[in-house]
């Protein structure tokens, strides 16, 4: 009877076996298949759902270097409710990441408690307060480029040796496939730069010829209705006459637009402070902020707060993104400005120099797709009201600036849960 128990375990055990080489191979694959998709959104996605497949676990979080801010920031987290103002992202210089750096292996956080009381109190409290207890060192060009993390097993249970072997063999290509959507991304954001400083020159370029030939015709024409208007005596006549002179006067404005569009005047660079001119500008907007009903949180996490920047330039790109935000929110919202900076120590402060990363986050209407590519445009825009001048000078501000500014959207009418603006401008830091 013995016999007989033993040889079907023994089938069981070679059919298990069996089962897990199977898995294995297939878990080779597809890992090798994911270097091919370079959308980092579908990438991050399909990781989580074939680890869910190998493993049953309460949370599964992504961490990828940040190369604006030179950290490891959370990318994707799956099963677990991130709050505002939570601070989940490692240091590439602290314990932790140094630690993966030098063993280039996996942790098992509940198996090596002496290395989890190596790791600082900020690395200590995210893996507390998310329950990791698996972690796998994402490695590429022998640097640590991300994380993967994983909660407690659902059942409670240890990781057992078959869960890691295949955890490993789907994660061993993981770097590599994050890496080749990053070039890949990087790529496509660099000819799109391209693109637009082509064709926001051509426009440069039409832009001021038209201003020069509207210029002399206009000032012959204010100069003659003010002229006329000297000889009329009837009130109501009189009032058209203003009218026509307030009607030029805004075509001026605009043709003042075109032209620092199109030429904008050089930055006269200063030593700033960037946290009290942000503070300035937001005092210019709180009245109005205040009666459309929205809350403004203003954070500013940057120990550096020196900047080599124009102050009256700066403060026309922050006053008018901002505005822009307020007028998106006709039934009241949120406003969220945040100022970083990059670290200028660590493992790669040499590849990603000093820089101030600027967003504005909003709760407003949104931007259509079809839209988000023609925003910096001049005389683009979706107000009815608006000239479209204004975020075509911000850009240039910017660019003078050597910064970048680009802008993310996700718009109501995509009947989106969420939906919003985010603007960032990023700022190099020179000293």
């Amino acid at each position: 009877m013995n016999s007989v128990k033993k040889i079907f375990q023994d089938l069981r055990i070679k059919a298990l076996r069996k089962k897990h080489l199977e898995f294995k191979q297939a878990l080779t694959e597809f890992s090798r298949s994911l270097t091919l998709i370079v959308d980092l959104e579908q990438l991050k996605d399909n990781i989580i759902s074939k680890i869910r497949e190998i493993i049953k676990v309460e949370h599964i979080f992504i961490y990828l270097i940040n190369p604006d801010l030179n950290r490891f920031q959370l990318a994707k987290a799956r099963g677990f409710e991130i709050k505002s103002g939570d601070d989940f992202y490692f240091l590439p210089e602290d314990p932790l990441i140094r630690w993966f750096a030098i063993n280039e292996t996996h942790l098992i956080v509940s198996d090596k408690p002496q290395i989890f009381s190596f790791f600082n109190r900020h690395e200590q409290e995210i893996i507390n307060k998310t329950s990791i207890d698996f972690i796998f060192p994402l490695v590429a060009m022998n640097r640590v480029t991300g994380l993967v993390c994983l909660g407690n097993k659902s059942s409670g249970a240890k990781f057992s040796r078959e869960e890691i072997e295949l955890l490993t063999t789907l994660l061993g290509q993981v770097s590599l496939s994050f890496e080749n959507a990053y070039l890949y991304q990087q790529q496509k954001a660099r000819l799109k730069k391209m693109y637009r400083a082509d064709r926001l020159a051509t426009l440069g370029q039409l832009a001021a010829g038209a201003a020069h030939e509207i210029r002399n015709p206009l000032t012959s024409i204010r100069s003659t209705i003010q002229y006329l208007q000297k000889t009329i005596t009837d009130v109501a006549k009189k009032e058209l006459v203003i009218g026509l002179i307030q009607e030029v006067d805004r075509i001026n404005e605009i043709i003042e637009g075109l032209l620092s569009f199109s030429k904008p005047s050089k930055p006269e660079t200063e030593l700033i402070d960037l946290d009290a001119l942000m503070e300035q500008t937001l005092t210019l907007v709180a009245t109005t902020a205040k009666k459309r009903k929205i809350a403004i949180d203003y954070k500013f996490n940057s120990l550096e707060k020196q900047l080599k920047a124009d102050p009256a330039q700066l403060k026309q790109v922050f006053l008018n993104i901002m505005m822009n935000a307020l007028q998106a929110m006709d039934d009241g919202g949120k406003l969220q400005i945040a100022v970083e900076s990059s670290r200028k120590e660590g493992l790669f402060a040499s590849e990603f120099p000093a820089k101030f990363l600027i967003t504005f986050q909003d709760t407003g209407e949104g931007i259509q797709k079809e839209n988000l590519d023609h925003v910096f445009d001049p005389f683009f825009t979706t107000k009815k009201d608006g000239t479209g001048l204004g975020l075509s000078i911000s850009y240039g501000i910017i660019q003078q600036h050597g910064g970048e500014i680009e802008i993310e959207s996700v718009s109501k009418q995509d009947n989106s849960k969420v939906h919003g603006t985010k603007v960032t401008i990023v700022l190099p830091i020179y000293k």
